[in-house]
């Protein structure tokens, strides 16, 4: 489910080299109660890097629509980097009718940094590795080296807030979606907090495809609007040429 890619040298006769990992385009069609509200547009680039595939997500999310008892306009714009072996560390600037927060999270080997950013005011936050997990832009990483399925206990950092949730982790086992007359079978993982029940769906390759989570004290649901794509194993390989050398009898 998750990706790990083998380090080759130069192409040698019978060796089959895979190229470059292509771009994903994802997108999410966002609901209150069966009503669109939105979408989630995510990229995902790989970035080759030493021990591993490093990958930049960029993600777009805009809502329009009735939350709860309240007209709303959220948007997001999040930008991450997860380096091979690391969770990720992210930008996430978010507008919600006119009042904007901007949430910096940084993974480094002693600490989490947090820099939240309000009304021109910023406040810093180092928190020890061991209070925070992963952030919800991980969630996201199709080839995250921290899926759900590693936690009983999570704590969370929410890009969209800063706050860190804690809550158990439960394996809701495997189950089919349809998705334009396509049947994709997903593992799904519960997570619940203090704020609620959020619940996530993956491929077999990894992709977020359908979720639930809390937005302004209401439930969103996010259903992927395509059929996720390929894994790894589905991009296109490259063989070298067998080299061929002739010897006089």
């Amino acid at each position: 489910m998750w990706l790990s890619l083998l380090s080759l040298g130069p192409w040698s006769s019978g060796v089959a080299v895979a190229g470059p990992l292509p771009e994903n385009q994802l997108v999410w069609t966002l609901s209150v109660k069966g009503q669109v509200v939105g979408s989630r547009q995510l990229t995902v680039r790989y970035l080759e890097a030493d021990g591993g595939t490093s990958r930049a997500l960029e993600s777009y999310t805009d809502i329009d629509g009735t939350i709860g008892p309240l007209k709303v306009h959220w948007r997001q714009r999040l930008s991450a980097h997860i380096d091979a072996r690391e969770p990720a560390s992210f930008t996430s600037v978010v507008d919600q009718s006119g009042t904007v927060l901007e949430v910096q999270g940084r993974w480094t080997p002693s600490k989490w940094s947090i820099t939240t950013t309000a009304n021109g005011r910023s406040r810093v936050s180092d928190l020890p590795l061991n209070r925070v997990d992963l952030s919800t832009s991980d969630l996201m990483d199709p080839y995250t080296l921290l899926p759900l399925s590693h936690f009983t206990e999570a704590h969370i950092l929410s890009a969209e807030t800063g706050e860190v949730l804690d809550g158990p982790v439960e394996n809701l086992g495997v189950s089919d979606l349809k998705i334009k007359d396509q049947t994709i079978q997903v593992t799904g993982y519960a997570w619940t907090t203090s704020q609620g029940r959020s619940e996530f769906y993956y491929s077999a390759d990894g992709y977020l495809v359908k979720y639930k989570t809390q937005l302004l004290g209401v439930d969103l649901d996010a259903v992927h609007a395509d059929p996720p794509p390929g894994g790894v194993d589905d991009f296109p390989v490259a063989v070298a040429r067998p080299k061929v050398e002739v010897t006089d009898l």
